[in-house]
């Protein structure tokens, strides 16, 4: 899992590399338009990716889709070959096609809050995005740069929450209590372990990081105080991560539902009000974003805490 992980922060990277290359009005509009000539770049990549979309691949001008929506394909196609191989371990029963109505409310139960929490990172960049649209393409592009980056640092972090939740949720199911609230201290530590180096590295390097993909000097002025702010918070994002991975193996993703609304409100709200003022700047809003991150991150160890109490106590669910 964290190779595929590794396979695609490169995929990002490398993509967002060549893109660049295309210039600022290229880089800015594969995150959104804002005027005429990203508007018409946007549309170009759109018209090709979202046939990939519909495949369900992940979203980093028409080059950049065309080879997304290519290797998409290639990939359904490959891995259709594993099905129609005589040994393979999982095969296609059409009798088994019958839909069953309570295991699927029982998957949306767990799933689609996780997944209304990934789609709240996306409202994050729209109104980003339609708040810096005053301050022109670069800056537009200096943030899409530095949050693709962001990104791609975090997948490991994003690996380590894939596995944390049916770890945590083995050992729930067994009543295996003690196991449970271990995987989260070791989550944790390898969280915090990995964030800490990896957010000074990106502090350090930030010029050199954003000058791979961009030599415009508002870009990398825009992106060098994007991750000079936002590497406040890795510790606090991947601790958030794993938490949050932790209630979805526990059956409940609602607490951690309700603190990425939370997170979303503090972060941008300020933001939207005091956009208009003369003096108001970009970094405000990443000032936003560490301060309502870091409040998410605390509300989700206390409601964890309480989750631990309510669905652990008692002799039934600790281990012997």
């Amino acid at each position: 899992m964290l190779v595929s992980m590794v396979f695609q922060a490169l995929y990002v990277l490398v993509d967002l590399f060549w893109v660049g290359r295309l210039g600022t009005d290229a880089v800015a509009a594969v995150g959104i338009s804002a005027d005429a000539a990203m508007q018409t770049l946007t549309e170009e990549y759109l018209l090709w990716f979202i046939p990939a979309m519909a495949l369900q691949f992940a979203i980093v001008a028409m080059g950049a889709a065309v080879a997304t929506f290519v290797a998409v394909a290639v990939g359904v196609i490959w891995i259709s070959f594993y099905f129609a191989d005589r040994d393979a371990c999982l095969r296609f029963h059409c009798s088994d096609w019958k839909p069953e109505f309570r295991v699927w409310g029982q998957m949306l139960k767990i799933g689609l809050p996780a997944g209304v929490e990934f789609g709240l990172m996306g409202v994050y960049m729209v109104v980003v995005y339609a708040i810096s649209r005053r301050f022109g393409a670069a800056a537009q592009a200096g943030f899409g740069v530095g949050f693709r980056f962001v990104q791609s640092v975090f997948l490991p972090i994003v690996a380590l929450g894939f596995a944390v939740a049916p770890v945590a949720g083995q050992n729930f199911g067994a009543k295996q209590g003690d196991r449970v609230r271990e995987v989260f201290k070791t989550a944790a530590s390898i969280a915090a372990a990995f964030m800490l180096p990896a957010g000074i590295g990106v502090y350090l390097a930030a010029p050199q990081l954003i000058g791979i993909f961009s030599s415009d000097p508002e870009v990398l002025q825009v992106g060098v105080d994007y991750l000079h702010i936002v590497t406040l918070n890795f510790v606090a994002s991947g601790i958030t991560f794993v938490s949050a991975s932790m209630f979805q193996g526990m059956g409940n993703t609602l607490p951690s539902l309700a603190t990425s609304f939370l997170r979303i409100i503090v972060g941008i709200a300020p933001a939207v009000v005091l956009s208009g003022r003369p003096e108001f700047a970009l970094t405000w809003i990443w000032w936003f974003t560490v301060v309502s991150t870091t409040l998410q991150m605390a509300l989700n160890l206390v409601l964890l805490q309480r989750e631990f109490r309510i669905k652990l106590a008692g002799a039934a669910l600790l281990s012997s």
